[in-house]
């Protein structure tokens, strides 16, 4: 299963390009969730999600749909996952009233962060079970099969960030779902949008469900980017 979307929703410039004309901010999800499978929510990376507001998050989505989340700041770049199990705790506890439409949580590690296998290991097994979870590491130093076994032991996926659209990542699949982000900003090329729909097919061939996220724009461009390039992966 492919659960396709952009970075966020809530853009108010999409109206009259994405969301119709005079649509109110308060629709905007609910307009998203029928034409989209999936949304990453990078604004918890400096708040942490309220739970009333997630509570009406699942009313105005169906079942179906499936909300990304990245871990707030103070675990991956304050604290650099050394003893945060408290703080992730809470973090998942507040987005519980999504039931089945909670997705992946990422945990997007600082450039400057190198490579610690303790503190790693440690992070992992404290991880409150039951939940999908995706590594991005930004250092080079993380680039090691001793990682890659670790996270497939644990079945957190290794996230694919492409800075540009390219030929398929080279990325292991560590987990039974895969977590694909383009962070080159839309509109993409024809070329771009088959290359894309080409790695997303690679992925759909090595796991169970595929979550894939492209850079939200300007003008509203990236929903129908992402619907092509999920349509290219399809054929």
């Amino acid at each position: 299963m492919i659960y396709s979307g952009t970075s966020g929703y809530s853009f108010k410039e999409w109206v009259g390009s994405f969301y119709p004309e005079k649509t109110p901010a308060g629709e905007f999800l609910r307009y998203y969730a029928s034409e989209l499978t999936s949304v990453e929510i990078n604004h918890t990376f400096r708040r942490f999600p309220r739970m009333d507001m997630i509570e009406k998050w699942a009313d105005a989505t169906p079942e179906s749909f499936r909300f990304s989340f990245k871990m707030h700041q103070s675990v991956t770049h304050m604290s650099r996952l050394k003893n945060v199990s408290a703080s992730v705790r809470d973090f998942m506890d507040n987005l519980m009233p999504l039931g089945p439409r909670l997705g992946v949580t990422l945990f997007q590690l600082p450039p400057f962060f190198r490579l610690d296998l303790p503190r790693l290991d440690a992070f992992l097994q404290e991880l409150p079970p039951g939940h999908r979870y995706a590594m991005e590491f930004r250092h080079e130093s993380w680039d090691a099969p001793e990682v890659a076994e670790r996270l497939r032991a644990s079945g957190v996926a290794l996230a694919a960030a492409d800075v540009e659209i390219g030929e398929a990542s080279d990325v292991l699949a560590t987990a039974p779902f895969a977590y694909v982000r383009l962070r080159k900003t839309p509109p993409y090329t024809d070329e771009e949008i088959t290359r894309a729909g080409e790695l997303l097919k690679r992925w759909t061939g090595e796991v169970e469900d595929v979550y894939f996220y492209a850079k939200h724009d300007d003008e509203g461009v990236a929903p129908s980017d992402v619907k092509k390039i999920e349509t290219a992966a399809a054929t």
